[in-house]
Protein backbone atom coordinates (compact mmCIF):
# COMPACT_ATOMS: atom_id res chain seq x y z
CA UNK A 1 0.00 0.00 0.00
CA UNK A 2 2.82 2.39 0.91
CA UNK A 3 4.56 1.76 -2.45
CA UNK A 4 1.30 2.39 -4.32
CA UNK A 5 0.74 5.69 -2.47
CA UNK A 6 4.31 6.88 -3.13
CA UNK A 7 3.94 5.92 -6.79
CA UNK A 8 0.64 7.87 -7.14
CA UNK A 9 2.08 10.94 -5.34
CA UNK A 10 5.25 10.82 -7.47
CA UNK A 11 3.27 10.47 -10.68
CA UNK A 12 1.00 13.35 -9.63
CA UNK A 13 4.00 15.58 -8.93
CA UNK A 14 5.61 14.67 -12.26
CA UNK A 15 2.43 15.63 -14.11
CA UNK A 16 2.44 19.02 -12.40
CA UNK A 17 5.91 20.02 -13.58
CA UNK A 18 4.85 20.74 -17.17
CA UNK A 19 2.06 22.93 -15.83
CA UNK A 20 4.48 24.92 -13.69
CA UNK A 21 6.93 25.16 -16.59
CA UNK A 22 4.28 26.67 -18.84
CA UNK A 23 3.72 29.48 -16.34
CA UNK A 24 7.30 30.75 -16.57
CA UNK A 25 8.13 33.78 -18.70
CA UNK A 26 9.46 32.75 -22.13
CA UNK A 27 13.03 33.62 -23.02
CA UNK A 28 14.35 35.78 -25.83
CA UNK A 29 12.65 34.97 -29.14
CA UNK A 30 14.81 34.96 -32.29
CA UNK A 31 13.35 35.33 -35.78
CA UNK A 32 14.75 35.37 -39.30
CA UNK A 33 14.41 38.86 -40.80
CA UNK A 34 14.02 39.54 -44.55
CA UNK A 35 13.98 43.15 -45.79
CA UNK A 36 13.85 45.03 -49.05
CA UNK A 37 13.35 48.63 -50.03
CA UNK A 38 14.16 51.71 -52.07
CA UNK A 39 16.19 54.72 -50.93
CA UNK A 40 17.02 58.09 -52.46
CA UNK A 41 19.45 60.86 -51.62
CA UNK A 42 23.11 61.69 -51.23
CA UNK A 43 25.61 63.56 -53.37
CA UNK A 44 25.69 63.29 -57.14
CA UNK A 45 27.97 60.53 -58.40
CA UNK A 46 27.39 60.92 -62.12
CA UNK A 47 25.08 62.53 -64.64
CA UNK A 48 24.40 60.45 -67.75
CA UNK A 49 23.16 62.06 -70.99
CA UNK A 50 21.18 59.91 -73.43
CA UNK A 51 20.94 60.25 -77.23
CA UNK A 52 17.23 61.19 -76.98
CA UNK A 53 18.14 64.36 -75.04
CA UNK A 54 17.14 63.06 -71.60
CA UNK A 55 19.54 62.66 -68.67
CA UNK A 56 19.80 60.74 -65.40
CA UNK A 57 21.61 61.59 -62.16
CA UNK A 58 23.07 58.79 -60.03
CA UNK A 59 23.25 59.68 -56.33
CA UNK A 60 25.43 58.08 -53.65
CA UNK A 61 22.48 57.22 -51.36
CA UNK A 62 20.16 56.03 -54.10
CA UNK A 63 19.28 52.41 -54.79
CA UNK A 64 17.25 49.36 -54.04
CA UNK A 65 18.30 46.92 -51.34
CA UNK A 66 17.68 43.39 -50.08
CA UNK A 67 18.91 42.15 -46.72
CA UNK A 68 18.77 39.18 -44.40
CA UNK A 69 19.30 39.20 -40.67
CA UNK A 70 17.66 38.56 -37.36
CA UNK A 71 15.17 40.03 -34.94
CA UNK A 72 15.30 39.52 -31.19
CA UNK A 73 12.20 40.08 -29.03
CA UNK A 74 12.56 40.37 -25.26
CA UNK A 75 9.37 39.25 -23.47
CA UNK A 76 10.57 40.62 -20.11
CA UNK A 77 11.08 44.05 -21.70
CA UNK A 78 8.03 44.15 -23.95
CA UNK A 79 8.84 47.51 -25.58
CA UNK A 80 12.35 46.47 -26.72
CA UNK A 81 13.23 44.79 -30.02
CA UNK A 82 16.63 44.43 -31.71
CA UNK A 83 17.20 44.00 -35.45
CA UNK A 84 20.43 43.45 -37.33
CA UNK A 85 21.41 42.31 -40.78
CA UNK A 86 23.55 42.46 -43.88
CA UNK A 87 22.32 43.30 -47.35
CA UNK A 88 23.11 44.31 -50.89
CA UNK A 89 22.28 47.80 -52.22
CA UNK A 90 22.33 48.41 -55.97
CA UNK A 91 21.91 51.36 -58.30
CA UNK A 92 22.36 51.50 -62.08
CA UNK A 93 21.56 53.76 -65.01
CA UNK A 94 18.82 53.32 -67.59
CA UNK A 95 21.40 53.15 -70.41
CA UNK A 96 20.93 50.23 -72.81
CA UNK A 97 24.55 50.18 -74.00
CA UNK A 98 26.34 50.55 -70.61
CA UNK A 99 26.35 48.76 -67.27
CA UNK A 100 27.29 51.66 -65.01
CA UNK A 101 26.47 50.67 -61.42
CA UNK A 102 27.04 51.50 -57.77
CA UNK A 103 26.95 48.65 -55.22
CA UNK A 104 27.54 48.29 -51.49
CA UNK A 105 26.91 45.85 -48.63
CA UNK A 106 25.04 47.60 -45.79
CA UNK A 107 25.43 46.13 -42.29
CA UNK A 108 23.22 47.47 -39.50
CA UNK A 109 22.21 47.00 -35.87
CA UNK A 110 19.13 48.83 -34.60
CA UNK A 111 17.42 48.67 -31.20
CA UNK A 112 13.72 49.55 -31.44
CA UNK A 113 11.20 50.98 -29.02
CA UNK A 114 7.91 49.21 -29.72
CA UNK A 115 5.26 51.89 -29.18
CA UNK A 116 2.61 49.15 -29.36
CA UNK A 117 2.20 45.90 -31.32
CA UNK A 118 1.98 47.79 -34.65
CA UNK A 119 4.33 50.81 -34.39
CA UNK A 120 8.09 50.88 -33.76
CA UNK A 121 10.81 53.54 -33.64
CA UNK A 122 14.48 52.64 -33.88
CA UNK A 123 17.86 54.36 -34.05
CA UNK A 124 21.09 52.46 -34.55
CA UNK A 125 24.36 52.13 -36.42
CA UNK A 126 25.24 51.13 -39.95
CA UNK A 127 28.30 50.75 -42.12
CA UNK A 128 28.60 49.95 -45.82
CA UNK A 129 31.29 47.55 -46.99
CA UNK A 130 32.58 46.77 -50.51
CA UNK A 131 31.43 50.20 -51.76
CA UNK A 132 32.10 50.07 -55.51
CA UNK A 133 31.33 52.33 -58.46
CA UNK A 134 31.77 50.66 -61.86
CA UNK A 135 31.92 52.99 -64.88
CA UNK A 136 31.90 50.23 -67.54
CA UNK A 137 34.70 51.97 -69.48
CA UNK A 138 32.77 55.26 -69.81
CA UNK A 139 34.08 56.72 -66.53
CA UNK A 140 36.76 55.42 -64.13
CA UNK A 141 35.85 52.77 -61.55
CA UNK A 142 36.21 53.69 -57.87
CA UNK A 143 36.30 51.71 -54.63
CA UNK A 144 35.25 53.73 -51.60
CA UNK A 145 35.35 53.43 -47.82
CA UNK A 146 32.38 54.19 -45.59
CA UNK A 147 32.30 55.65 -42.12
CA UNK A 148 30.21 54.35 -39.24
CA UNK A 149 26.84 55.97 -39.83
CA UNK A 150 23.42 56.24 -38.24
CA UNK A 151 20.14 54.67 -39.30
CA UNK A 152 16.68 55.68 -38.05
CA UNK A 153 13.43 53.81 -38.77
CA UNK A 154 9.80 54.48 -38.03
CA UNK A 155 7.70 51.45 -38.86
CA UNK A 156 4.10 50.30 -38.99
CA UNK A 157 3.71 46.52 -39.09
CA UNK A 158 5.75 45.41 -42.16
CA UNK A 159 6.48 48.84 -43.74
CA UNK A 160 8.90 51.51 -42.48
CA UNK A 161 10.24 54.94 -43.37
CA UNK A 162 14.03 55.01 -43.14
CA UNK A 163 16.78 57.60 -42.87
CA UNK A 164 20.46 56.72 -43.19
CA UNK A 165 23.30 59.16 -42.52
CA UNK A 166 26.60 57.90 -43.95
CA UNK A 167 29.64 59.20 -45.84
CA UNK A 168 31.88 57.57 -48.46
CA UNK A 169 35.55 58.45 -48.94
CA UNK A 170 37.06 58.17 -52.43
CA UNK A 171 40.71 57.12 -53.00
CA UNK A 172 41.62 60.81 -53.56
CA UNK A 173 40.19 61.58 -50.04
CA UNK A 174 37.11 63.35 -51.44
CA UNK A 175 34.11 62.71 -49.17
CA UNK A 176 30.61 62.10 -50.56
CA UNK A 177 27.35 61.98 -48.64
CA UNK A 178 25.62 58.63 -49.06
CA UNK A 179 22.74 59.71 -46.82
CA UNK A 180 19.26 58.69 -47.92
CA UNK A 181 15.59 58.50 -47.08
CA UNK A 182 13.54 55.52 -48.09
CA UNK A 183 10.83 52.94 -47.64
CA UNK A 184 11.53 49.41 -46.40
CA UNK A 185 9.38 46.28 -46.27
CA UNK A 186 10.25 43.65 -43.68
CA UNK A 187 9.06 40.14 -42.89
CA UNK A 188 9.99 37.81 -40.05
CA UNK A 189 9.94 34.01 -39.92
CA UNK A 190 8.15 32.95 -37.88
CA UNK A 191 5.74 35.88 -38.23
CA UNK A 192 4.58 37.97 -35.31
Amino acid sequence: MFKKTVFILSASLMMCFPLFAQETTPGIRAKLLLEGGLEYGGDELLQVFFTNGEDQVMRAGQGGFLSVGGQLDFPKIKHLMLRGGIGWKYNTTAADDANIRFTRLPIYLIPFYKINENFRLGAGITTHQAVRFKGDGFVPDADMESNLGARVEFGYKWVALTYTSIKYTLPNSEVLSGSSIGVALSFTIPGS
